[in-house]
């Protein structure tokens, strides 16, 4: 169907005003420097309990942790969740864990300074498995030496039926 150039144009200028109201709605209100110093002033959220830990409980099995945050009372504040940790720990407060790190006589020396007891270790597997107060493993993963404190894996057999 031919249209006359005026109809044609009127289309044209109709779909160009339509495009603009679509883009002016599109741009969220209060853009620019009022928007940004609103923003500024919003509370900032909550960081989560992991965005939360300080570089050394970074190197510390979550685990591990709940059970700390437990002993300190701070189980509920941090949002740990019930139940059972799985990690050993004795009637002394001591928790059996495998320290990851370059296994060296000032580290063993650390372990024991802090009240840990070393139940063995490899330099070959850069582990050392102790027995350490359980308040004391923050402290022990502040050491540059330390990468990582984790519960002993436990041994597992698979009983076939």
């Amino acid at each position: 169907m031919l249209h006359s150039s005026g109809e044609k144009n009127r289309r044209t200028t109709v779909t160009a005003v339509g495009r603009a109201l679509v883009i002016v709605c599109l741009v969220p209100p209060g853009t620019g420097a009022a928007a940004a110093g609103a923003a500024a002033r919003q509370p900032r959220p909550v960081p989560s309990e992991k965005e939360a830990r300080t570089p050394a409980q970074g190197k510390i099995n979550s685990q591990i942790l709940y059970e700390i945050y437990r002993r300190r009372g701070e189980a509920r504040r941090k949002g740990v969740p019930p139940g059972p940790t799985g990690v050993d720990v004795d009637a002394r407060g001591r928790a059996l864990v495998d320290v990851r790190a370059e296994v060296t006589p000032a580290l063993q020396k650390t372990i024991r300074s802090l009240g840990g007891v070393i139940t063995s270790s490899s330099s070959e597997h850069h582990s050392i498995m102790a027995r350490v107060p359980l308040l004391k493993l923050e402290q022990l993963a502040g050491d540059s030496a330390v990468r990582f404190i984790e519960p002993v894996a436990r041994a597992t057999t698979n009983h076939a039926k």
